[in-house]
């Protein structure tokens, strides 16, 4: 055996090595990939964290002016529940159907 085919096979050796390193760092279950697309998930769950903890302090505001602002509760009863108080003029708008311009 030559010394130049020698140094072949162990350059084509290392080199395979390297590329099986390469693609285990890569394509492996704890490799660059999954470690990305982990990250992503965990992004999108902090987002999704912060949005939940957003809409909790406004239905925290909005329980605090429930329970102490009476202007809150009167607010609440006359649109949810459509309650007056007496003397109050309550107005109901009906809408009718308009005829379709296409027909007789």
């Amino acid at each position: 055996m030559t010394e130049n085919s020698r140094y072949q096979k162990i350059l084509l050796l290392s080199l395979g090595f390297f590329l099986l390193l390469i693609m285990m760092a890569v394509f492996h279950e704890n490799g660059i990939l999954n470690a990305y697309q982990l990250e992503q998930e965990q992004l999108e769950m902090k987002h999704k964290n912060e949005n939940l903890r957003d809409g909790n302090e406004k239905l925290q505001l909005e329980i605090t002016a429930l329970k102490s602002d009476p202007y809150e509760i009167e607010k609440i009863a006359r649109e949810k529940l459509n309650l007056v108080k007496p003397g109050d003029q309550v107005y109901h708008i009906v809408q009718t159907q308009k005829p379709h311009p296409l027909s007789p």
